[in-house]
């Protein structure tokens, strides 16, 4: 009976021994801090209004050109389903810039930012 009541004894320690009751600390993302949106900037990604989601716009933009305030950057813009609109990403813009069409390209709402196509490109005027 004693050898009994060790054996069981024992194997409720090892069992005890082996659990993990003890709380995880929370695992930090990958790639940082997320933004207001939950957005991962250190992985390239910006919040669009448009698709409502967090992209990298560089992936997904539908127009791509030259800063014209500065040559090493680029402007990206991300039309709406209907095309009647564009969000435009630049370094000097704020975020949620969003340009109404109008006849040969779109335009913001103070008439500040324009971007409109020529034959063979885009140019965008601030």
């Amino acid at each position: 009976m004693m050898k009994k009541a060790l054996a069981f004894a024992t194997s409720v320690m090892i069992l005890t021994a082996c659990s993990n009751a003890q709380p995880q600390a929370e695992i930090p993302t990958v790639g940082g801090e997320t933004d207001a949106h939950g957005c991962l900037p250190s992985a390239g990604q910006s919040y669009s209004y448009l698709k409502k989601a967090c992209v990298q716009v560089f992936d997904v933009a539908d127009i791509k050109l030259d800063d014209p305030a500065n040559k090493t950057q680029a402007v990206y813009g991300i039309l709406s389903e209907d095309k009647q609109q564009v969000e435009v990403f630049a370094s000097d813009l704020p975020e949620n810039t969003i340009l109404e069409v109008v006849k040969g390209g779109y335009v913001s709402k103070d008439g500040k930012v324009r971007l409109m196509k020529t034959k063979k490109s885009w140019i965008i005027r601030k």
